[in-house]
């Protein structure tokens, strides 16, 4: 185990550490309340439904508590992966939750403990932290990786107040676009996830992905879309003009935060607008909700909004037409927990595994 890594998180600055622990059957039973009472206002990636819905992916969920001296407990939906040979490791998408980043250290810390004592090799964290922290996470053995959870950077909307503030608080292109959008036909609408729904929006998806990124199979986003809104945490959107599809979004919900998950419009530019009369009509779900924030999910990081050659330049400038600030977390970061897995895993099991899920599975690894 290398210096500076897990043994030196094995006690905190308390003098009784953070202890974390398998949750019972009631704390089961309201698993999403739970996530959500978690400072920040919990994620929806810890949510049941994720958990549950990355099985698709061939993890296995864990759901945490984390005792705390003298603050409540937290949340922590856990995905473990096994490797062949090497054990497994865990995965804490969107966290773990913290008031601040001692607190997300401590209790990155006690899930450590537990991984390792179940013959863990590695913990992945991707906390809700500024990127300012990130000097703190490589001295206490954490390592930089490739993030997993897709909004490293995003913009955070308040969906807070009456649908006539939120509006208000919009930026003035995407006002004019949705208002644009009405004079132009657009119409929106809330659909069900039927399986003919989601091969629509699928097919959006996947003209839109075309050589740009790798797209999972239309089974993995029907059963996501369907899971989430039988849980009643999802809602899937269309935007029409003259009775065709030209912009699909799905949408999730935990707590005080919805998240805007998929979306994809036609490439033929004949009808302006939708895709921000589209995500109007995501707010407004939101807003009914009683949600707070509104996570826009994903962007270039702020200090690169206007390099043209990022990936995700144009969905930034459409997404910060809404607000215009991008909120930076500080990434994704890996605990070795064993020195010689992590060491085979590094140099040759991750890149082998990535390579293995897409020619045999067809479908990313992570």
């Amino acid at each position: 185990m290398p210096a500076g890594g897990a043994e030196a998180l094995a006690t905190g600055a308390d003098e009784t550490p953070a202890l974390a622990r398998f949750a019972n059957d009631g704390e089961l039973a309201r698993w999403d309340a739970l996530i959500a009472a978690n400072p920040g206002g919990g994620e929806v990636w810890m949510g049941d439904a994720y958990l549950e819905q990355k099985r698709e992916g061939r993890y296995r969920p864990r759901r945490l508590v984390v005792e705390r001296a003298g603050r409540p407990a937290v949340a922590v939906g856990v995905l473990a992966k096994r490797a062949p040979l090497l054990g497994e490791w865990w995965h804490l998408p969107a966290g773990p939750a913290g008031e601040d980043a001692a607190a997300v250290v401590e209790v990155a810390a006690a899930v450590a403990r537990l991984a390792r004592d179940r013959g863990a090799f590695l913990v992945k964290i991707e906390p809700r932290v500024a990127p300012v922290h990130a000097r703190e996470l490589r001295a206490l053995g954490y390592r930089e990786c490739a993030r997993i959870i897709p909004n490293p950077s995003t913009v955070l909307l308040d969906v807070s107040g009456s649908e006539d503030e939120v509006f208000a608080r919009l930026g003035k292109k995407a006002r004019n676009s949705i208002n644009r959008a009405r004079r132009d036909g657009i119409e929106v609408s809330r659909v069900p996830a039927t399986d003919a729904n989601c091969a629509a929006l699928y097919g959006l998806l996947r003209e839109t992905a075309e050589g740009r990124f790798v797209l999972r199979g239309e089974h993995y986003y029907r059963t996501f879309w369907q899971r989430f809104e039988r849980a009643g945490e999802g809602q899937l959107f269309f935007a029409e003009r003259d009775g065709r599809l030209v912009a699909g979004a799905f949408a999730m919900a935990l707590g005080a935060k919805t998240t805007y998950k998929d979306g994809a419009s036609v490439r033929a530019k004949t009808a302006y607008g939708a895709s921000h009369a589209l995500q109007w009509e995501v707010i407004r779900w939101a807003n009914e909700r009683g949600a707070r924030v509104h996570d826009l999910c994903g962007a270039p990081p702020s200090d690169r909004t206007a390099d043209t050659s990022h990936p995700l330049h144009g969905v930034g400038k459409f997404k910060q037409s809404f607000a215009p600030e991008i909120t930076d977390y500080v990434g994704a970061f890996e605990l070795p927990l064993s020195g010689w897995r992590y060491a085979v895993w590094s140099k040759l099991g991750d890149r082998l595994a990535r390579r293995w899920s897409l020619a045999v599975h067809r479908d990313p690894y992570y």
